[in-house]
């Protein structure tokens, strides 16, 4: 399987890259049945990486390599992603607990390629019936794609 490498600088004005988050049951800590993660915030562990000011969103999806299972009484998990006030935008809720598999593309209503000078994303985590931080296995990866522009080419 083909490894994420550095972003690619095509030219001094433009960066194409993909910005991930990793998400395991470590990082679900709320004793509720929800929890919303700033992605920029968490993109610091090994392979992951945030998105950067300046950029275009080109393609967000998710990588469910482990399903989340177990807890007490959680009987399903959802994901969306977006930013506040529009937590779906790239990515409506989508299952990600157990009998989900693989890659799940976007299905937000975001206008793809739109300049963004400052987007944040978050990720928001909903189940039923059970608390997050008792969830004990699952392995999902976000990911948003970018075009990235040089501030110095902003202002040239």
């Amino acid at each position: 399987m083909a490894q994420f490498k550095q972003p690619i600088q095509y030219d001094s004005a433009v960066t194409l890259g993909v910005a991930k988050l990793r998400i395991n049951p470590a990082r679900l800590t709320a004793a509720a049945t929800g929890q919303t993660l700033t992605f920029n915030a968490l993109a610091f562990g090994q392979g992951e990486s945030q998105l950067p000011a300046n950029a275009r969103i080109t393609y967000a999806w998710i990588n469910i390599i482990t399903p989340f299972s177990g807890g007490d009484d959680v009987t399903a998990l959802t994901l969306a992603l977006g930013k506040a006030g529009a937590t779906t935008e790239l990515l409506t809720a989508v299952s990600i607990f157990t009998g989900s598999t693989g890659l799940k593309p976007k299905t937000g209503a975001y206008a793809l390629g739109a300049p963004e000078a400052a987007y944040a994303p978050v990720v928001t985590l909903a189940a039923t019936d059970g608390n997050l931080n008792t969830l004990t296995t699952g392995l999902v990866e976000v990911l948003i794609q970018y075009e990235a522009i040089s501030s110095a080419s902003l202002t040239a």
